[in-house]
Parts: C-alpha cells; structure tokens; sequence
C-alpha cells in the first residue's frame, strides 16, 4: 500500500531498476519492486549530477569487519555496479568511529557522488555525515542508524520491536522465578540499545518474575564467553540466553556451553533456551542441530536492494515522506530522519529451511563460511 504522496511521483514507475535474479559472487535476491514511499523534490546537494550511472559514483562505508557486516558491504557495491553505477573502492573501519569519520570525507573528496553507510558509532558519525550533507553528497544508512545529521533514508529493521519478539519467544519458554542472561549489544550503535531496550522492557512488563542478568558485550563475543561463565556460576537458576547478534556471538556461545557441560538440546531436561537476533547461516544450523530455539530474522538482503534505491533516487533529487510501502513496511520520521522499518520474522524449527531468509541464501552461506 503507499502513501498518498507518493502516488504522484513520476520516478516511482522505475520498477525495472530493482532486482529479479540472483547475481554471482555475494549473490543477492531482488526486491521486484521499487518503494512507493515519497515524492519528488530536491534536497540540499541532490541531484546535481549529470544522470549518467556511468559517471556517477558510488561507494560504502564499513564500520567493523564480521561476516554479516562484509555481506552489507560486498552486496551494496555490486548492486551499484549492477545498476551501472561507477564506483570507488569501499572502505572498512575496523571499529575505529573516528576511521570511519576519516573514511567518509576521503571518499567523498575522491569524487564519491552519493554514500550507503552503516553506522559504527551513532554519535560519533555525526560529524561524518555533516562533511557530507556540506559537500551536498546524499548518504543512506542500512541496518544502523545515526544520531543525527541528516540521511536521505536510514533503511533498518525496527530494532525495538525485535527486542519485543525475542522477549515473547523467551518468556512462553522459561518459568517463573528463573534468570535469563541478556548478551547486550554495545550502547553507542543504536542497534545494540534498541534490541536490549525492546527485550528488557516486554520482558518487565509480561514477565515480571523472570529475572534478567545483562552482560555488556560491546559486541565482543569472549565478553560474552566470560558473562555467560560469570553468570553461569553465580545464578543456578538460569534458563535462558537472549543472543542480541547470533552472528557476532556464534559459534562463541555453542562452544562455551558445551566446555562447561551446559549445550543440552532443545526439549531435553536442562537445556538452555536460547534466542537471538540476525538468523544468520550459523544460527539456521544451530536451529536444525536442535541447539537454538529461536532466532528474529534481519531483512539483509532488504537493506542492500533498498539501501541502493534510495539512495540512486535521491541522488537525482527525490525526497520521502512517511507512510506505508509496498514491501510490508512503515517510514517513519525519527529523531529528525526517515526511517524505513522492514519487516522481521521468527525463525523457528518450523520454518528455517525457508528459501526466502537471508540466512539460507548461497551469498549468506559463501560469507559465513557455511557453504
């Protein structure tokens, strides 16, 4: 369904400009369709180019390596190139904010016409994105979202609902009076608030006599080997692992249950129920071995086909308006920015063998090393 603004943009009819086959190397399923969320208008810098693809590049800014965020990566720049874009070697932070800071001004001063990005450090990216919008170069984030600044479309899923599910999934499966270890994700990627945020607060308001144990990740997966041991040996109660990045913290947390004789399968007595986000390769297979009870599935391939829609779109001067798209998703505006909230599914032992999740998709597969 759109919004009715949108249904008066004449650059919306460029449906032949996403996806509907699978391309080689990091191989990726087309959307089929473009957004039908905005309208046309001009935005501070947009839209100066020529409008040849050929002479317009393109780039992307890497904010760690990890498999999930090398797939983002590798899939924006050939879905740029697919499009006929020109594009300029993308860059990797290695979880340095002020890198990236660094990397975002060099490409643009290489000649970078327009930006996806995903975001290390919400905060400390600010003066990043800032160059940018002075240099009138449009940026769009995937899967993380900045503090501010202003993004021609931040293109994520709603993080705090994803708490939400993960929370239900977890409270229907541990008793009253037991603990949960809550891996957090780190506090300055809005990702990592939003998912703990989402969990604590379901888990506070519907299971109120579960007791939660956080441990501070910062995304570091033997940060969370040594919470997980620490809480293990202080709490005998504990029932449940909520995993706010499978794809981080596996197979780390697999290997640390079975070295202290805690990985029991799912329905034996004694088992850990674990639930986790991302629904990578890795967590699918934990799902099938019979390890994982659940996984919130990232739209990944979502990211990279919209990522690069909007991002085209706005480099020719569209601007967007919130309302509902076609996809099965809401816009809405967010600390000053549009946001594009795609949809999440749960991966249960019922469907994980689902073609149309990421997690099973040959580029997932190839990046994590589970082909």
């Amino acid at each position: 369904m759109t919004s009715a603004a949108a249904v008066t943009c004449p650059a919306l009819q460029r449906g032949s400009r996403m996806r509907t086959s699978m391309i080689t190397g990091v191989a990726l399923l087309g959307a089929g369709a473009l957004l039908l969320a905005g309208c046309s208008g001009d935005t501070a810098g947009a839209g100066t180019d020529s409008g040849d693809p050929a002479s317009t590049p393109l780039s992307y800014s890497q904010p760690h390596t990890d498999p999930f965020q090398n797939a983002e990566n590798v899939g924006s720049m050939e879905r740029f190139a697919e499009l006929g874009y020109a594009t300029i070697p993308a860059t990797n932070a290695d979880r340095d904010a002020a890198q990236q800071i660094t990397d975002i001004q060099t490409l643009i001063n290489k000649g970078a016409k327009g930006l996806v990005i995903s975001v290390g450090d919400a905060d400390a990216i600010v003066p990043a994105i800032e160059y940018a919008n002075d240099a009138g170069v449009p940026i769009v984030a995937i899967d993380e979202a900045p503090a501010s600044g202003n993004i021609a479309m931040i293109v994520r899923a709603d993080n705090v609902n994803m708490g939400a599910l993960a929370c239900e999934e977890m409270g229907s499966r541990v008793a009253a009076g037991s603990a949960v270890i809550t891996l957090d994700g780190d506090p300055v990627t809005s990702n990592g608030r939003d998912r703990t945020n989402g969990f604590n607060d379901c888990m506070k308001e519907n299971y109120p006599d579960v007791q939660l144990v956080n441990v501070a990740t910062e995304w570091d997966p033997a940060k969370a080997a040594t919470g997980i041991e620490t809480a293990l040996n202080q709490y005998s109660n504990v029932a449940g692992i909520y995993n706010q990045s499978d794809a981080t913290f596996f197979p780390t947390i697999l290997d640390t249950l079975e070295s202290i004789g805690k990985l029991i399968p799912v329905g034996e007595p004694g088992h850990i129920v674990q639930v986790s986000v991302d629904a990578s390769p890795m967590a699918m297979t934990a799902i099938r071995d019979g390890w994982l009870d659940a996984a919130i599935a990232q739209p990944m391939t979502d990211y990279i086909d919209y990522g690069a829609d909007y991002l085209t779109r706005a480099i020719e001067g569209e601007t967007f308006a919130p309302g509902e798209t076609d996809h099965g998703s809401v816009i809405e505006e967010r600390n000053g920015n549009l946001v594009d909230l795609l949809p999440t599914p749960v991966v249960t032992k019922e469907n994980v063998d689902d073609p149309d999740l990421w997690g099973n998709k040959q580029f997932a597969l190839d990046a994590f090393g589970a082909a």
